[in-house]
């Protein structure tokens, strides 16, 4: 079987989880042909480095292929081009800007339907509810070629676009967490919920396991993750002013970029911070890695924004599971569906820095229990996310 990916940029940063995906299941045996929209503009490890080839991108464009393969649609099949064009904009959406963006989708749909005709293609699986999966929608119309699509949080929650029309047109849909599931059964057109399964990220518990003993000693506090509102970080910055407060001995290392690193540089300054929280910004997986065999509690204080983002189960609280590092995180959208409180890490209320400092000062203060949580979130994470067995639910829903 051979399957095209649509993806909005490959190889990302925040989205290895993509990666182990097409490698179990080119390693079970099906041929993937990858379809980037955009290149990374990040920097890449030379591993990832390795992941591009033979991925078509769309950008940057080249005009008169892209030209050319609207009016080879356009005039070689007017009646699935316009019907299509008149398909997506007349159906409801958040915006006038979301109209103009699936227009600017529309066109780029065509543009790869052209680039992936006569690749032999069977199946489209498109990573992303937004622009990859109406890019989907558009080829798949085109080429005659069955899709599917997996969700994963923000674009469920923020301004979605043409939920009930993509889940309808498709084989099928999965996302990651049986929360999603839920709201997007809740939403679907009559008949289309059903569709919709969950299915959890694979995680090569190989790569991600501990490679020495933890430092029973230790007291670094690892976060990992964009520095974005529905990562909470402002919480942890206040929790960690607290234990400062209480006398505790600790070092706070939050990695990530993002459009709050200012506003945190900020809070870390003025709550006289700056020895003991530090913001490494973004690293490589391989880096990340490393600091997991230094880290002594990881800490991912997930809220909702005020625009609705949100995460699902972040694939960092996976590998820190992974790596048996205790995880305090919230019992916020999917992650109490891996973080079972006092078993395997702390959960706490969103927006709670006293209750966050709490955590945190439980573990410090008795490190042989962290040890114990860290060992129990790998068991979970073994048996929940193998990537094979993941791999191979997904497969079955490409061939049913």
């Amino acid at each position: 079987m051979k399957i095209a990916y649509i993806i909005g940029t490959y190889p990302g940063l925040t989205t290895t989880f993509i990666d182990r995906e097409i490698q179990e299941l080119r390693r079970i045996g099906e041929a993937i042909q990858i379809l980037s929209i955009r290149r990374p503009w990040t920097m890449l490890s030379d591993e990832q480095k390795k992941l591009q080839q033979g991925v078509i991108y769309l950008m940057p464009i080249q005009w008169s292929k892209f030209i050319g393969s609207q009016l080879t649609f356009m005039f070689k099949n007017p009646a699935v081009f316009f019907g299509t064009l008149f398909f997506l904009l007349s159906r409801k959406q958040p915006s006038i800007k979301s109209r103009w963006k699936t227009l600017l989708h529309f066109f780029e749909g065509v543009y790869a339907a052209r680039l992936l005709s006569g690749k032999g293609l069977d199946h489209l699986h498109a990573h992303f509810m937004d622009r990859a999966a109406t890019v989907a929608l558009v080829v798949s119309r085109f080429l005659k070629i069955p899709y599917s699509f997996t969700a994963h949080a923000s674009e469920i929650y923020v301004d979605p676009v043409l939920v009930q029309e993509k889940i309808e047109g498709a084989k099928f849909a999965v996302t990651c967490t049986g929360y999603n599931q839920k709201h997007l059964a809740s939403v679907s057109a009559n008949g289309s919920s059903k569709k919709v399964s969950c299915i959890y990220h694979g995680l090569d518990t190989k790569k991600y396991s501990r490679k020495t003993e933890q430092n029973p000693s230790g007291h670094i506090i690892l976060s990992v993750g964009q520095l974005k509102e529905r990562k909470g970080f402002p919480y942890l910055v206040e929790a960690c002013a607290l234990l400062m407060k209480k006398g505790l001995d600790f070092e706070c290392l939050i990695i990530g970029e993002g459009p709050m690193r200012s506003g945190l540089e900020s809070q870390i300054k003025t709550l006289g911070l700056s020895g003991k929280v530090r913001l490494l910004g973004a690293i490589t997986p391989e880096e990340v890695i490393e600091q997991y065999e230094k880290a002594n509690i990881f800490v991912l204080p997930a809220i909702l924004g005020t625009d609705g983002d949100r995460d699902g189960i972040p694939n960092v609280i996976l590998e820190s599971m992974s790596m048996e590092i205790p995880v305090i995180s919230t019992n916020h959208s999917g992650i109490p569906e891996v973080v079972e409180n006092g078993v395997n890490g702390l959960l706490v209320p969103p927006k709670d820095s006293h209750a966050l400092a709490d955590a945190l000062c439980s573990i410090l203060e008795n490190p042989a229990w962290g040890r114990e949580m860290g060992r129990n979130g790998r068991k979970v994470i073994v048996e929940k996310f193998d990537p094979e067995n993941n791999a191979r639910l997904l497969l079955a829903r490409f061939r049913s």
